[in-house]
């Protein structure tokens, strides 16, 4: 599919949907979605972002935006970001995403998870990758004679051990980036908690000082938390030194003073507060280990089935935790295991459906789906491309899992590694010490989804029809699009706006009002009402979107001289009243009073035609 996609065309029409890359506050991906938090969610056109060839689904959640395309993101996150520039910093957007959160601890807990996702996503490919190195020392000890002892295979094991040791380093440059500080100067905190000096120090355990301050002795290879935590409080001595030291010693003075005072706040404070934090979590898994192993990861997929679902991505978040259980007791036996059910699971689903399946555009989903999650470890393909489509696939889908999970459970299924969920990568749960019993329990689980994924999908009747060519239902689909108030018309490109006149967000014209009331310029339901009064979204019963947007940059009046009528989920019709301008108010603020109607879902339409003199300003036409 790849192969066909033109990346530049696509990220344009992306940038464009999300409201032009001027509303793009922060940029970023994980191995399937690009992830962007937008500043004005009203000007996201969700329907036109589905649309776009390769993408596979949409999440939003307030002011942010997950655009799933799978195995393709880091080819569309280039084009993306030569478009928009790098983006690295959303502390802002997500304050006002903060603020606006009507659950405030639901949304705290949502940022942090997403925090956490952010900050890991871009050490996954290395993780990986050392999962591949793993599987390959593996294969070249059994079948071709490489010998443990040979400096191959050590040079070998240190790379992909590497990963692991020097996982603060890779942290410390994604917090930086994220928190917004100084990446060069984290990663420097972060190897000098990993310098020799300090690791022959700490293996004495015991009590050291530092400054005169005490100091617990004790090892920081592979810690994820205590680097976070110290990163974090670095950016805000990094802020307050830019605010209090004089621009023209700021250059060599800040950096100085930040890593000093940082370096003592770590050795004495959040380093060993993190390593208090881990070893809690540590304990927590052992007592799941000891208690209810079978529990565990049932739970979780429960969660993620449920809860989960408004959480997206929290899963990256919880890598931290199979990062320690791999550091302390060699295996994985909650996160590694719960991918493993919910990845393979996804791509038998797939290869059931596809063969099950008479509809040709399913099948060429279904096939490509499978593959992709059965060999690559990637699922977002079948969760978004079919089992969130087809509900009883959905179901099917997170029976499977679960039962997998309790034989897992019950079995004390472990994974000596990171990346064991994919069919390429399984020879992780036989590990270095040829942990034969464990290996074949992982092949049972592996047969048990595939057996479970074929009969539930068998089973069951499920709908396909959604997957139908929507071009014949479409072929003669016409819109025509009102003017919302009385005044003078105003063409596309002539608009004082260069994002409306270049139709960004679709094809648009402008009235220069001569009456205050703003009127309903199609019939439908009201889909969004800004939070700063200035625009309003109507769906039409066609699954058209015209948006009213009051005035240009009228945004910064924050609801200062307009009022709206309507209401998200109300029904209006053709010229219904639904807000008012004060035109004084803009005049005295200097904001330019044009009123723009956008039909949102251009793209979806082949003739466009404006009618400055018609009673339908705008007709659109398949």
């Amino acid at each position: 599919m790849s192969k066909n996609l033109d990346f530049k065309t696509m990220s344009e029409k992306i940038i464009i949907n999300l409201g032009g890359k001027e509303n793009i506050a922060n940029l970023n991906h994980c191995a399937t979605r690009l992830r962007v938090v937008v500043k004005d969610p009203t000007k996201i056109n969700q329907n036109s972002l589905k649309s776009i060839p390769g993408v596979m689904g949409v999440e939003i959640r307030d002011t942010q935006v997950q655009v799933i395309v799978g195995t393709i993101i880091e080819d569309l996150f280039v084009a993306v970001e030569k478009v928009v520039g790098s983006l690295s910093s959303n502390k802002k957007a997500l304050a006002k995403d903060n603020e606006k959160g009507t659950n405030k601890i639901l949304q705290s807990f949502t940022n942090f998870l997403q925090l956490m996702a952010g900050i890991m996503s871009p050490v996954i490919p290395a993780l990986i990758a050392a999962g591949f190195l793993t599987v390959l020392l593996l294969v070249m000890n059994m079948f071709f004679g490489l010998s443990t002892t040979s400096p191959t295979y050590i040079l070998l094991n240190n790379l992909a051990q590497s990963v692991f040791y020097f996982l603060p380093v890779f942290v410390a440059y994604t917090s930086a980036k994220k928190f917004d500080t100084e990446p060069v100067l984290a990663m420097l905190l972060a190897c000098w908690l990993l310098y020799p000096g300090w690791v022959e120090m700490a293996s004495a355990g015991g009590w050291t000082n530092y400054f005169g301050i005490p100091v617990l002795l004790t090892t920081y290879n592979g810690a994820v938390l205590q680097i976070i935590l110290s990163v974090w409080i670095m950016s805000l001595i990094d802020r307050l030194l830019k605010k209090i030291i004089p621009l023209t010693v700021r250059h060599f003075l800040k950096p100085f003073l930040l890593i000093l005072i940082i370096s003592i706040i770590t050795i004495t404070l959040t380093g060993p507060m993190g390593g208090l934090i881990t070893n809690y979590i540590a304990s927590g898994i052992a007592w799941l280990r000891t208690n209810a192993s079978w529990l565990a990861v049932p739970a979780i997929i429960i969660f993620a089935s449920t809860v989960g679902l408004l959480c997206p991505g929290f899963h990256l978040a919880l890598i931290p935790i199979a990062m320690t259980s791999l550091a302390t007791v060699g295996y994985d036996d909650f996160i590694n295991i719960w991918f493993f059910c919910c990845t393979i699971t996804p791509g038998f689903i797939a290869l059931a459906v596809g063969l099950k399946t008479k509809n040709i555009n399913l099948r060429q989903i279904a096939f490509p789906a499978s593959l992709s999650a059965l060999f690559g470890g990637i699922s977002e393909p079948t969760v978004y491309g079919i089992s969130y489509k087809m509900p009883k696939i959905f179901f099917a889908s997170t029976a499977t899992s679960l039962i997998t999970a309790f034989v897992a459970g019950l079995m004390n299924l472990k994974c000596y590694g990171f990346g064991g969920y994919s069919i390429t990568n399984i020879l992780l749960y036989l590990g270095t010490g040829n942990d034969t019993a464990n290996f074949t329990n992982a092949l049972i689980c592996v047969a048990i989804m595939a057996v479970c994924s074929f009969v539930f999908v068998w089973l069951i009747k499920f709908d396909d029809s959604i997957y139908n060519d929507e071009s014949d239902v479409m072929e003669s689909h016409k819109v025509e699009i009102a003017a919302p108030t009385e005044g003078e018309y105003i063409p596309q490109e002539s608009i004082h706006d260069p994002m409306m006149a270049k139709g960004e967000l679709g094809k648009c014209f402008g009235i220069k009002p001569t009456s205050e009331l703003i009127k309903a310029p199609i019939a439908g339901v009201v889909q969004v009402v800004s939070n700063t009064k200035h625009a309003i979204i109507i769906k039409s019963d066609n699954q058209d979107e015209v948006m009213v947007h009051i005035g240009i940059d009228s945004v910064y009046l924050e609801g200062t001289g307009l009022e709206t009528f309507v209401t998200v989920g109300q029904r209006v019709k053709l010229g219904d009243v639904i807000a008012k301008f004060d035109k004084e108010v803009f005049q005295s603020k200097n904001i330019d009073d044009t009123i723009i109607t956008i039909l949102l879902n251009s793209n979806t339409y082949h003739d466009i035609k404006l009618n400055p003199n018609e009673k339908a300003m705008l007709v659109a036409s398949i």
